[in-house]
Formats: structure tokens, C-alpha cells, sequence
């Protein structure tokens, strides 16, 4: 009986498709490593133009070498010794700066939609002439992007705040911050940040004025939004002539304060007349006001004698919530002519304000 003849060799077609399973991943990888490349890149070279463009508007920007990683799912630029300081002189209590020990920046890869910072470390604020060096547990922002678009929205949040004040620690457990702009001439700014449980430095509370309120406040909001022309003109009274012109207004939607016995919140609109003074109409709203009043007594800002009359004339203007819950007075308040008035009082009268011309 004769052998039937050997068959020709042939590749599994196991190996064919891990073969072809490995073409794959290595065309993956390479893609990854070109678009890792140039993401990095694109990072590097726009924080390299912000640089440039700020130094040349006389910004003070310094930092080290700045270092890519984050391959294979991320492009992330980290910029060592990072301090930023702006436009004016430190000895004349003007500019502000920030210094980091490092910060980075981040996009998802494949797709950067957004564009993620995080400062870490010893990080310092200069607020003229004073410097206010501060840690945090968490100090990190977030811009989304979108495709040929430069940001219009940002939030950040601060958490663990320790700052070193020159009276003292000042301490903040979270704050965080919502903002949203436009680029055009006629722009809008809306601004949303809120504070919590911060807790003030002892010197500040040897402040009369501080002292009824303690040592804590729970909470401090604010929600508005600018409104009219930010066209860059020479001087500053004609910014302002040109933001009045416009229409331009500033919406103070809610502004409240929970410290201690006071637990008030403020909503307004406000303007500039044709003499370039403010104007602004809105209202007062103060919960449980007795307690706000008796505060207000104890820190020496309402003399207590009048303590009785001023209870009963705000007495006059608080009602109980439907819905049940603590009294709260609503207090119309208004800025006209330089003339402060509440609930149509006038109170007192402020001096004008003296533009530069310049």
C-alpha cells in the first residue's frame, strides 16, 4: 500500500490572526505615540505663546524646564518653579502674583476635550506688598474645549486651604469657582464661587467690628454676571464711558453671608450714570434679623441705643415663609445721586469717586 503523499505546509489560522492581532496593536501604539507627541507638543508650544504674550504686556512669568508624560492616555505638561506675577510694583503695594511648585497640564487622549490644571505643593499669593504662603489638599481647574474654539468656561475648586496670613492662619475647607465668558465686543461674564466653613485668623476677631460675629463663617457665595463693551480703550474712564454707553450692567443674583448670628443675602443691579458714579437698586435679605441686630450691637456697628428703634422699623418689613421656617426681613436698598437709602430712607451720603484719567 503506497503512503499518500505529504500535503504542503500550511500557517494555522490561529497564528494568521494573532499575526494580524499584533499588526494591529503595533499600528495602535505608533498612532498613540504620534498623537502623544503632538499633543504634548501643542501643550508645550501654547503655554510657551501665553508666555510670551503676557511677558510682553509686561507680566513677570518664571519657571524651569517644563516635562511631558502621561503616554499613553493622556498628554500632561508639567511646569516646575512656576511663579506669575502682573503688571505693577511690588514696593508700591500694587499687582498680584502666584507662585506654584509645580503645575500641570492635562488632556485625555484620544479625544482632549477638555484641558485640566492642578497646582501642587508650597503655593504663595502676593496681593500688592503682602505675600500669603498656603497649602491645600486639592487646588485643581477645569476648561472644556471645543474643536477650533478657545475656552469659554472654566471651574475650579480649592480644598484644604492653609494660608499664613500676617495675622495669622486662615483656613478654608472647599471653595469653588464657575465661570463663563464670551470674546466678543458686547460680553458677558458670569461668576460663580462659593466658600465654606472658613476659619479666620485670631487677629482679625481683636477687630471690634469682627468680633460679634465668631471665630467661623459657613458660608460665602456669589453668583452674577457683566454685561457691555470691553473694547480696549487708552484710559480707563474711557473704558468705563464706553462700558456705560453699552448698556453695560453688573447682576448681582445672589450674595450671602452665614457667619455666626448673620445670615444675610444681598441681590442687585448696578450701573454708572452719565457722571460716571454707580447707581443701583436691589434688596436686602437678612434671616432671623433680631439675632443679625444683636450681632451688629455687640461689634459696635449699631449704637445700642438705637438698637430698639432700628429692630422695630425692620420688624416692619419681615414675614414669616410660607412654608414655614425662621423670619426674614426684606430691606429695599438703593444707590442714587451718591445718596444710600433703605426701604426709602435715605442714610447717608457717599463722595463721589474720582476717576484716573489715565
Amino acid at each position: 500500500m503506497n503512503a499518500k503523499p505529504a500535503s504542503p505546509p500550511r500557517t494555522p489560522l490561529l497564528g494568521r490572526f494573532l499575526f494580524g492581532v499584533l499588526i494591529l496593536l503595533a499600528a495602535l501604539v505608533a498612532g498613540q505615540s504620534l498623537l502623544w507627541r503632538w499633543s504634548t507638543g501643542a501643550l508645550a508650544e501654547g503655554f510657551s505663546d501665553w508666555v510670551v504674550q503676557h511677558r510682553a504686556q509686561g507680566w513677570r512669568i518664571r519657571h524651569e524646564t517644563p516635562e511631558r508624560s502621561g503616554w499613553p492616555f493622556a498628554a500632561r505638561l508639567s511646569i516646575p518653579r512656576l511663579s506669575i506675577e502682573s503688571p505693577g510694583d511690588e514696593t508700591s503695594g500694587q499687582g498680584l502674583g502666584w507662585a506654584t511648585e509645580a503645575l500641570t497640564l492635562t488632556t485625555p487622549l484620544p479625544w482632549p476635550d477638555a484641558l485640566r490644571l492642578e497646582a501642587t505643593g508650597q503655593q504663595a499669593l502676593r496681593l500688592g506688598a503682602t505675600q500669603i504662603p498656603f497649602i491645600a489638599t486639592s487646588f485643581k481647574a477645569l476648561l472644556p474645549l471645543e474643536m477650533g474654539q478657545p475656552p469659554r468656561r472654566a471651574h475650579a475648586l480649592l480644598q484644604g486651604m492653609v494660608a499664613q496670613t500676617p495675622d495669622g492662619v486662615l483656613s478654608v475647607q472647599q471653595l469653588g469657582m464657575d465661570a463663563n465668558w464670551t470674546r466678543a465686543a458686547e460680553a458677558a461674564l458670569t461668576l460663580q464661587f462659593a466658600a465654606e466653613n472658613a476659619a479666620l485668623p485670631p487677629a482679625w476677631l481683636q477687630a471690634p467690628a469682627l468680633a460679634g460675629f465668631g471665630p467661623r463663617i459657613a458660608r460665602f457665595e456669589f453668583d452674577g454676571a457683566l454685561y457691555g463693551s470691553v473694547l480696549p480703550l487708552p484710559s480707563l474712564r474711557e473704558q468705563l464711558d464706553a462700558w456705560r454707553a453699552s448698556e453695560g450692567k453688573l447682576d448681582v443674583r445672589q450674595l450671602r453671608l452665614a457667619w455666626g448670628d448673620l445670615d444675610a443675602g444681598l441681590r442687585l443691579s448696578a450701573r454708572l450714570d452719565p457722571a460716571l458714579q454707580p447707581a443701583l437698586g436691589g434688596t436686602l435679605s437678612v434671616t432671623n434679623p433680631n439675632a443679625a441686630l444683636d450681632s451688629l450691637a455687640r461689634s459696635g456697628l449699631i449704637q445700642r441705643r438705637a438698637l430698639d428703634g432700628t429692630k422695630f422699623a425692620v420688624g416692619l418689613l419681615t414675614r414669616r415663609p410660607p412654608n414655614g421656617g425662621p423670619p426674614v426681613a426684606e430691606i429695599p436698598i438703593a444707590l442714587q445721586n451718591g445718596v444710600v437709602s433703605a426701604a426709602q430712607i435715605p442714610l447717608t451720603r457717599l463722595p463721589p469717586i474720582a476717576w484716573p484719567q489715565h
